[in-house]
């Protein structure tokens, strides 16, 4: 069986005041039955031995004291009781001389009989009769006749349930000052929240406009701050998607748009140049399509992969650097090389690595004229990558974006491989960033050294 779901906050919040005022009041009924209630019991049976001890060191059993006039022995009883040859005499000391004897009662027999435990001295009882608790005192006293002769003093005890029925009461009374109560809070508390409601379906519609404005400094406050935040990166996450569509459609479009031409262009029998030159041309632009569509999708793909990888192993930067320094020494051997690399082993997966520094190296190789400096070093728990070109410096407004999905370089270019660079180096713990030198410009690498991944 399902349990019902509130879906007002006011009955939420009256529901747990309900609760909690519900717990209290089993709590204090508790306490009264189980602590009060002896405390009680106790000091009435206290004071009834008092009154019962003056009563004996008084020793004028016609002239009583009026015990009865206090609180806890309202209900207080006096016998002196003779018994000699099985006939017992009762004498009620609190009764008046002038008014007759009541007859005797079938709880006072009862009491009578109790009198066997105190002939060696004084014994208090508490006893339960006709489902009526008493408590009572016998005492034997001194008789100037035959027989013997025991004072009784004894009284019902009643629970005084005035309290727990006070609670009940007060606790009713809160419960229902506590609805009026919830109505107030929650509309204090569902307005803000009704607005955020709002704010959030605008966000998820793409409807920016203008962030929101909640006046508290508590936790509302606190979720509608973040809720701007929010908007502001998702903003600028769809001006950026929107620019990537762009930058891809344009990019994409233009080798379309040579490959078709010259394709045309020997169907109608009219190029400038030989066949085979054109077809070199038709060849070089899907080259470069197939190379775009392969960063567009390794790009979307990577993260899943990186999650899902499970090939990580000990890899040796050095050698990886190496090699790639071989390969590309042969596509320019014009470029004059500094090399100051060390041996150094990172934790990762090996392609991923080798991809994340190729792109970096391909960059600096486009973009030197004369020099490339690489350094390799162990610093700090990181193994650090130094790539220098003497190429021109980049602009203060293009350095936080070079490593976007959507970034274009100087010559128009769309290219991804700095932003998978960076995807990759950020899934391994470590950091890139991009340095304008005097003259050129420096991008550091840093993965984390093997044992301290």
């Amino acid at each position: 069986m399902k349990k019902p779901k509130i879906k007002s906050l006011m009955l939420r919040i009256w529901m747990t005041f309900t609760i909690m005022i519900l717990i209290i009041i089993c709590c204090i009924s508790f306490l009264y039955m189980f602590v009060f209630r002896a405390f009680d019991e106790k000091a009435k049976i206290e004071d009834l031995k008092v009154a019962h001890n003056m009563l004996l060191k008084n020793d004028n059993f016609n002239e009583p004291l009026r015990f009865d006039k206090l609180r806890n022995l309202r209900e207080i009883q006096n016998l002196v009781v003779t018994i000699d040859n099985n006939e017992t005499k009762v004498m009620d000391i609190n009764q008046p001389p002038n008014q007759p004897r009541p007859e005797q009662s079938d709880e006072r027999n009862w009491m009578i009989s109790f009198t066997k435990y105190a002939e060696s001295g004084q014994k208090q009882f508490k006893e339960y009769y006709d489902n009526k608790k008493f408590f009572f005192i016998i005492s034997s006293i001194k008789n100037q006749q035959s027989g013997k002769s025991y004072l009784i003093t004894y009284m019902p005890y009643f629970a005084d349930n005035s309290i727990l029925y006070n609670v009940i009461i007060i606790g009713i009374i809160f419960i229902i000052i506590a609805f009026f109560t919830s109505k107030l809070v929650a509309s204090y508390i569902s307005r803000p929240l009704k607005e955020l409601e709002n704010y959030t379906r605008r966000i998820s519609n793409k409807q920016w406009g203008e962030p929101i404005k909640v006046k508290s400094n508590d936790e509302i406050g606190s979720l509608a701050d973040s809720m701007n935040v929010m908007q502001k990166k998702l903003k600028y996450a769809d001006e950026n998607e929107k620019l990537f569509l762009q930058s891809i459609s344009h990019d994409l479009k233009t080798p379309v748009m040579v490959i078709m031409g010259h394709a045309e262009a020997i169907i109608d029998g009219i190029y400038i140049d030989s066949v085979e030159k054109t077809a070199e041309i038709i060849r070089d632009e899907a080259l470069n399509l197939e190379k775009r569509i392969k960063e567009i999708l390794y790009f979307n793909t990577l993260e899943y992969m990186l999650e899902n990888n499970v090939e990580n192993e000990s890899v040796d930067l050095g050698q990886v650097v190496n090699n790639m320094i071989d390969r590309f020494n042969v596509l320019k051997n014009d470029i004059h090389w500094e090399l100051d690399i060390h041996k150094s082993l990172v934790w990762g997966d090996m392609e991923k690595i080798q991809v994340s520094i190729e792109n970096i190296l391909d960059n600096a190789l486009r973009y030197a004229k004369t020099t490339i400096k690489i350094s390799l070093k162990n610093k700090n728990g990181f193994s650090t990558l130094e790539i220098y070109n003497d190429g021109n410096s980049i602009k203060n407004e293009d350095m936080e974006r070079i490593f976007d999905n959507m970034y274009k370089d100087k010559t128009g270019n769309f290219g991804m491989g700095l932003a998978i660079s960076k995807k990759i180096i950020d899934f391994y713990g470590g950091d890139i960033k991009a340095v304008n030198r005097e003259k050129g410009v420096s991008f550091i690498i840093k993965y984390p050294i093997k044992g301290n991944h």
